[in-house]
């Protein structure tokens, strides 16, 4: 399983540097790197070294663009419109007008090792959809992740790998040329993927814990882990994982030794606001609401 620091490592020297960090929050996961974007006029012209993929977030005119060749298109983009630019394609794109995307940037490895286990298909190529094309499920996904991104709580790590592991599946069912259509699991994990995969959960809760490596305890592919997991557990993965961290919290809270910012490092939060942003959300109570309640 590849680290998820050499991951970021990565994604850091492409995307990350190609849109300044003025630009709008950013994280990387282990299959990709997700920005939101708001740019003042300008234009810019690169050699992609991962595929990425532009979601238009507020309605952009008049963009002039190319895509492998010298070629200039003039078009109107909407919300919702979907640009890809595979690796090692060459680009360029001009615009007048302030725009708002989101970037999602995808390892070209990476997407052939989900092509892989996903659909068992190799030497995938992805087909680039026309200028001015308008994708509702890419915009869907989209529009999750900048929430995410944009929200006053730090973001939640494997809820975005998680939407990542959709996008890329997305991109892969609709913008590949030679496609095996799978079709989608029906039941939930076995008990006894179910019963590895709290185990494995309860164990390393407070670490950072990513869709492939939940995916790799219960020997299914990631974006299947996905579905069948809500099914089997009644919420998606990183809302199990909010719970385990809270039910914690909860449990060195009411028994009143330490702080708040102790509680919160033992409990996998990035800080106290943290802590407090996520209880006061799933659990309707501060840490200190609950603390003088018990």
């Amino acid at each position: 399983m590849r680290d998820a620091g050499e991951a970021r490592e990565r994604a850091d020297r492409y995307v990350f540097d190609i849109i300044p960090e003025s630009a709008g929050p950013r994280r990387a996961t282990t299959g990709g790197s997700v920005i939101h974007s708001v740019r003042n006029p300008g234009s810019q012209a690169f050699l992609a070294k991962e595929h990425a993929a532009g979601i238009v977030l507020s309605p952009a005119r008049k963009l002039r663009a190319s895509l492998g060749s010298d070629r200039i298109t003039e078009y109107d983009a909407p919300v919702g419109c979907l640009v890809v630019n595979p690796a090692g394609v060459d680009s360029s794109l001009a615009w007048s007008e302030t725009r708002t995307n989101l970037v999602v940037a995808i390892p070209p490895e990476d997407l052939s090792e989900l092509a892989l286990r996903e659909f068992d298909l190799d030497n995938i190529e992805l087909q680039p959809p026309a200028f001015g094309t308008v994708d509702p499920v890419a915009l869907g996904i989209a529009q999750r992740i900048s929430l995410e991104l944009t929200g006053k709580a730090t973001p939640n790590e494997l809820y975005l790998d998680s939407l990542v592991t959709h996008f890329s599946v997305h991109l892969l069912r609709t913008y590949t040329s030679r496609m095996k259509q799978l079709p989608s699991p029906k039941g939930g994990l076995s008990a006894k993927n179910a019963r590895r995969v709290q185990e494995y959960l309860r164990e390393h809760f407070t670490e950072k814990v990513h869709v492939a490596e939940l995916a790799a305890v219960a020997g299914i592919s990631p974006n299947h882990f996905i579905v069948r997991f809500a099914k089997t557990f009644g919420m998606p993965p990183h809302r199990y994982l909010i719970n385990l961290r809270l039910d914690m919290a909860e449990q060195l809270l009411s028994e009143g030794e330490l702080t708040f910012a102790e509680i919160a490092y033992l409990a996998g939060f990035s800080d106290q606001s943290h802590l407090a942003t996520t209880m006061k959300r799933y659990r309707g109570k501060t840490p200190t609401e609950l603390r003088f309640s018990c």
